[in-house]
């Protein structure tokens, strides 16, 4: 039975709403979600670059000959700690901010770079009480010889390995000796690279080099792959952490990043119900 003739939506209208529905919805979606427009993957991209040649020269090498697979590098992992390995860094910026930032806290009062704290984050995943296969444990996966040089107890009773103050004192004494081992010019990452290589080993690759002024550059030793690869992605996942870290709120971590979110949410939510309404109202007229 046809309804009365009154009752009718003229055809153009009804697309007209429909597509005003489905357009309001478009953009509720955007607003609670990440649409990785081009635009918006090109300003990040930069951003991340521009950020990794401050870090860089923080650390003591030359900004302006990063590598293009480093940057890469970084940038894959910087999007891997939104998505995948978000909750590896929600526990260092969220849930155990206050131990993160007490380790810190040590890490600067050695004279280090606070940052370098994010090694936890990147070696243990910042686990406490992780284990190795090869015997490493504890926040900053320390060998038993290594923590036993810088102070600690590990034997079949204590391991103090896994106590994250104890720890990250005896690495703070690691990384002191590992710059004076590798020499006063020599930068903070390569002395991450011999954290996390082993500076016998490390060392051993260097005097390969047959120009000696360039066996401690951190840029021709990563070219030149004498600092492995698995090596080589560790200090792009360290890069990685901390530009997040130091941008948390960019990333979507923290208190005022997890309020937006929330609201942006609610208002999806809301947005995308009044406009199921008013679409279906539409779809439903002759």
């Amino acid at each position: 039975m046809c309804c009365p003739q009154q009752n009718r939506v003229p055809r153009c209208k009804r697309w007209h709403l429909i597509s005003l529905a489905l357009g309001l919805s478009a953009c509720g979606s955007l607003q609670a979600f990440d649409t990785g427009l081009p635009g918006q993957k090109k300003k990040q991209i930069d951003f991340i670059h521009a950020e990794l040649k401050v870090v860089v020269d923080e650390f003591g090498s030359d900004a302006e000959r990063i590598p293009a697979d480093f940057l890469e590098k970084v940038r894959r992992w910087a999007r891997l700690y939104e998505t995948r390995d978000r909750s590896d860094m929600a526990k260092v910026l969220e849930s155990q901010r206050d131990l993160f930032d007490s380790l810190r806290q040590q890490v600067q009062d050695a004279e280090l770079p606070p940052d370098l704290a994010f090694i936890t984050l990147v070696e243990s995943e910042f686990k406490p009480k992780v284990r190795s296969r090869t015997n490493n444990a504890g926040l900053w996966q320390l060998e038993p010889i290594t923590a036993r040089l810088h102070g600690l107890k590990v034997n079949n009773k204590v391991d103090e390995r896994l106590d994250p103050k104890k720890s990250t004192a005896a690495a703070c004494r690691y990384l002191v000796s590992l710059r004076q081992t590798l020499g006063p010019d020599t930068s903070l990452l390569v002395a991450v690279a011999a954290y996390n290589l082993g500076p016998s080993r490390l060392q051993s690759r260097m005097k390969t080099v047959a120009n000696a002024d360039r066996q401690n550059d951190f840029w021709h030793l990563y070219s030149t792959r004498r600092i492995p690869a698995l090596t080589r992605t560790h200090i792009a996942r360290l890069m990685a952490a901390i530009i997040v870290g130091r941008n948390q709120e960019r990333f979507g971590f923290g208190p005022a990043a997890n309020a937006a979110k929330i609201a942006r949410v609610k208002f999806g939510e809301a947005n995308s119900r009044e406009t199921s309404v008013l679409a279906r109202e539409a779809a439903l007229q002759p």
